[in-house]
């Protein structure tokens, strides 16, 4: 029962998850009523938009990729789109509505044991932790693989954080 409720939770996708995480978020840290809900639907919008300038940049790049490759005589299958293109992705991605919490987690329990002294406020830096999870569940088919791979990565960023900080003082 609990998984098909999880499930069908999950397959509402980030555009409509995204936003009702932000306000439930939004709300736990005291905001009022309407700018929760206000943030929330910022979101949402913002997922649309970003899914629709992917699917135009997609329809753009992809044949012009592919016929650039057919002229050079080159062998190419994949358009690498960078960040801009990597991140929403990311975002849309299946593990992505779990692996948020899960890397906040990592960073409150680090504090709490006095692993780190690295807050992170940035939560869309979350991106890189949450494309590790999804490339191991991709590969594998395993939550549980994508999930360690999140914990990992965001121990490792937040450790950085603290070996750099010296540095970037």
């Amino acid at each position: 029962m609990f998984s098909e409720v999880m499930r069908y939770i999950l397959d509402l996708g980030p555009t409509v998850m995204l936003p009702i995480v932000i306000i439930i978020f939004s709300k736990i840290l005291g905001m009022k009523a309407g700018d929760c809900f206000k943030a929330g639907l910022h979101i949402g919008i913002g997922f649309v938009g970003i899914g629709l300038v992917i699917g135009l940049m997609l329809d753009s790049i992809g044949p012009a990729a592919k016929a650039m490759a057919e002229n050079f005589d080159l062998n190419l299958h994949v358009v690498d789109v960078g960040w801009p293109g990597s991140s929403p992705m990311t975002w849309a991605s299946q593990i992505a509505l779990v692996a948020i919490p899960i890397a906040i987690l990592v960073n409150v329990a680090m504090l709490l044991t006095r692993m780190t002294r690295v807050v992170n406020v940035d939560i869309w830096n979350i991106w890189h932790m949450t494309f590790t999870g999804a490339l191991l569940h991709l590969a594998t088919g395993s939550w549980m693989i994508g999930m360690a791979g999140v914990v990992i990565h965001a121990a490792f960023v937040y450790k950085l954080g603290d070996w750099f900080a010296r540095d970037t003082r």
